[in-house]
């Protein structure tokens, strides 16, 4: 076959299809016989093919008759045109006409998926064919069935009758009944896992308005999500009362004190409903007191501002009536599955964004919400050289400042270069929308990452101490890093304010977990060790940001003593330290004068083990003796330097310059 042209091509695949099946040898012999068209260029401009029949060669007359055989000096100009994607409207009634215009204009303004022409045509083809003046003369299950086979067709015929829905609305976003965050003024941040406020759930007209109203006040204070969960908590309670008063459930006076009691009771009864491992089982205590407290709350709203109508006196949910609340879960990651996590060899098999969401949760705490709306320029350098991570705190809509480690600082800016490659300058985000997302304006879903997430988990296999299948999430990422830092003596105010918890609680559930031995005071940032390098290690107080400055200091060192020192190894870290690499050759060891006998009785030992083996004629043990004395007489000669320095501490005067404040921290 590869050995005929295009043309000769053409006439042996037309005889194959009437039934004459002959080979190539054949052919050649018969096709001297055959009626041949005229032989010479194509001339369609830039084509250059030698072998044509109307003066154009097979590809570009295939085009040319599908187009209509207009005359060749308009062929390439028609050819161009017929290129450009249209929307065309023509055929359609004036008003389906319209409609469609419009639906056009939201998918431009949204800039979430691509309309494709095809589609376009054969939605447009099939209101033609109906004969409707309106594509809601017809609800949107009969133009899905219509377009069964075709699912990008079914998608524009339903976000077309929800936008013209949308249109027949009221105005104002209050007085529908489905908020979208987007249209209140939320920003991405701030609705980020957050579904439009769909309060249609609640079957009671008079409960609705009044949830409605309640919820539009509280939204003055408290963040997005908290009203969403209120919001499904009232869906809840509007079951209730349609189940124990059926036929009471639209009067307001079905709110009376037994009605209330009797919603106690069945609040305790429920179980989770969500799919999952807690599929079936009781409510915690925790659910149980939301249930009660956010029906508790509106009670008391309504009654405050006397709306109308007025409620019964004795209709209320006393807080003596919550269930009593249970101690908080130790919900860390223990360190059998944190190995497995954590292995060089899994992370590989990550993807290059979830991993650096990875390692974003496990050494910074941040929650994944938190995480997928990082920005690009979320990196900030501190005057001392030392990276701070800028995120966005939900719980008080804010931005904070918390210490990032190298290993973090390494995996934003790789994924800073892929958005880079990919968006240009134009995305904000530093985990973008995979798709539907041209321009790059909208940040990964939760349910993205999740999944990779899970798929993932699924990949490794990962088994726990007893050999059972395991499963973590997102969050508990957060509770690990706590928990290490105050097994590492971390004060709970430290972890409080890497966290960025707003509440006392939790600190005091971290601190619980410490040991009390290896608990520091703040006082620590003005000790001086020295490192490796015999560089000063000190926390300057009065330079700017100098709270992350403290924030490093307290969790880039575990704070346990180690031999003749502290190790200052990132909190996230395993130590690498092997039998033949002590921690006199590791970048994390800090020491100081305190230390001072242990050195030298070390460097004395070292020295005499050296000669030994040097007599001995043992060359490899004289060498790895030599390399370790060297590093400890290193150690020595830095702090003696120090200790003979007799420099006086920084002055905290306000007339010290930065230079001098620097020159003494350097020096002890």
């Amino acid at each position: 076959m590869s050995r005929l042209c295009d043309l000769h091509l053409a006439d042996w695949n037309g005889l194959h299809s009437r039934g004459r099946r002959i080979g190539v040898t054949e052919y050649a012999a018969a096709a001297p016989v055959l009626d041949r068209p005229a032989v010479g260029p194509c001339s369609f401009p830039a084509c250059g093919y030698g072998i044509s029949r109307h003066q154009l060669c097979d590809g570009h007359h295939y085009r040319w008759a599908k187009i209509g055989r207009p005359p060749l000096a308009e062929f390439p100009a028609e050819l161009e045109r017929r290129n450009i994607p249209r929307f065309s409207v023509a055929g359609l009634p004036p008003l389906a006409a319209l409609e469609f215009q419009y639906l056009l204009q939201i998918r431009t303004d949204q800039r979430r998926s691509k309309v494709i022409p095809s589609a376009w045509v054969r939605a447009v083809n099939t209101v033609i064919a109906e004969g409707v003046t309106s594509v809601r003369d017809r609800t949107a299950q009969h133009w899905g069935q219509l377009s069964l086979y075709h699912t990008t067709v079914r998608q524009l015929f339903t976000d077309l009758l929800e936008a013209l829905g949308d249109l027949d609305g009221p105005a104002e976003e209050w007085d529908r009944d489905v908020w979208r965050p987007d249209r209140l003024g939320f920003s991405v941040e701030e609705r980020q896992r957050v579904a439009p406020l769909d309060f249609t759930g609640i079957t009671q007209p008079w409960l609705r308005e009044t949830v409605k109203r309640y919820l539009r006040l509280r939204l003055a204070r408290t963040e997005l999500r908290t009203a969403a969960r209120n919001l499904n908590d009232f869906v809840q309670f509007s079951r209730f009362i349609a189940e124990a008063r059926p036929d009471q459930q639209h009067d307001p006076a079905v709110l009376d004190r037994p009605l209330l009691e009797s919603y106690i009771g069945w609040v305790g009864r429920r179980t989770v409903e969500k799919k999952g491992a807690y599929c079936g089982q009781p409510l915690t205590p925790s659910s149980r007191s939301r249930l009660l407290s956010v029906v508790a709350t509106l009670l008391e709203t309504w009654r405050r501002y006397h709306w109308q109508p007025m409620l019964p006196p004795d209709a209320r949910i006393h807080r003596d009536e919550y269930p009593r609340p249970r101690g908080l879960k130790a919900n860390f990651i223990d360190e059998h599955l944190m190995e497995q996590i954590e292995s060089e060899e899994n992370l590989a098999l990550l993807d290059p964004e979830t991993r650096a969401l990875v390692l974003i949760c496990r050494d910074e705490g941040l929650r994944i919400s938190e995480a997928l709306i990082l920005k690009t320029d979320c990196l900030k350098k501190t005057p001392s050289g030392r990276w701070a991570l800028v995120h966005y705190k939900s719980k008080d809509k804010s931005f904070r400042a918390i210490p990032a480690s190298r290993v973090v600082v390494d995996a934003v800016r790789e994924q800073h270069g892929r958005v880079r490659e990919r968006f240009g300058d134009a995305c904000r985000w530093l985990f973008p929308k995979v798709s539907g997302n041209p321009d790059g304006k909208y940040p990964m879903p939760y349910g993205t990452a999740d999944t990779r997430f899970d798929a993932w988990l699924q990949r490794i296999q990962l088994i726990d101490a007893n050999g059972d299948r395991a499963t973590v999430n997102w969050h508990q990422f957060r509770h690990t890093l706590g928990t290490r830092m105050a097994n590492a003596g971390v004060s709970g105010r430290t972890i409080r304010e890497i966290l960025g918890h707003t509440s006392w609680e939790m600190q005091e559930h971290y601190s619980r977990i410490a040991d009390e031995t290896l608990r520091r005071e703040y006082e620590e940032k003005y000790e001086v060790r020295f490192n490796l390098k015999g560089e000063a290690v000190k926390v300057r107080p009065d330079a700017d940001l100098s709270g992350v400055e403290w924030l490093a200091e307290k969790i880039g060192r575990r704070l346990h003593a180690v031999a003749g020192g502290w190790c200052g190894r990132h909190i996230s870290r395993p130590c690498p330290k092997t039998a033949a690499d002590g921690c006199y050759f590791c970048q994390d060891f800090q020491s100081d004068r305190q230390f001072l006998p242990i050195h030298r009785d070390t460097l004395a030992r070292t020295r005499e083990l050296q000669a030994d083996a040097t007599a001995a004629g043992r060359s490899r043990a004289a060498e790895v003796n030599e390399r370790l004395a060297a590093a400890v007489e290193h150690v020595i000669t830095r702090i003696t330097d120090q200790e003979n320095d007799e420099l006086s501490p920084a002055s905290n005067d306000a007339g010290a310059s930065r230079d001098e404040t620097e020159g003494t921290a350097d020096a002890g």
